[in-house]
């Protein structure tokens, strides 16, 4: 049975390794310890108080080369994840072009949901 759904914004990415994906959000990402874990749902907290929620699904369209969702996440603790990004060679690509003089950063989970970084 689903986590409840709780008022507010979030975020939903279907994965199908939902243990790998889960590390990733938590220590790269930094999103810290999920607010509702089980072994086909995790739910993060974002720094804004919206939810990123990862759900395991054995769909076969998740098989992809690019992702159908993309997260933007303005974080306090921008420098932290680009270190931990950068020591587990996930590659980032420095993007410029959305708001003046506000630098994105561009990458891809383990598989293959891009993600937008960005100051928050």
């Amino acid at each position: 049975m689903p986590a409840p759904i709780r008022a507010g914004s979030g975020v939903l990415i279907r994965v199908k390794k939902l243990h790998i994906e889960r590390i990733f959000y938590r220590e790269i990402l930094c999103l810290g310890e999920p607010v509702v874990d089980s072994d086909f749902w995790c739910e993060f907290a974002a720094p804004d108080g919206s939810r990123i929620i990862l759900e395991k699904s054995e769909a076969p369209y998740l098989e992809h080369s690019a992702s159908a969702t993309t997260l933007v996440l303005a974080t306090p603790h921008l420098e932290k994840v680009l270190k931990e990004l950068s020591l587990n060679k996930h590659p980032l690509e420095t993007m410029e072009r959305f708001h003046p003089g506000e630098v994105f950063y561009r990458g891809q989970d383990p598989e293959g949901n891009v993600f937008y970084l960005c100051k928050q």
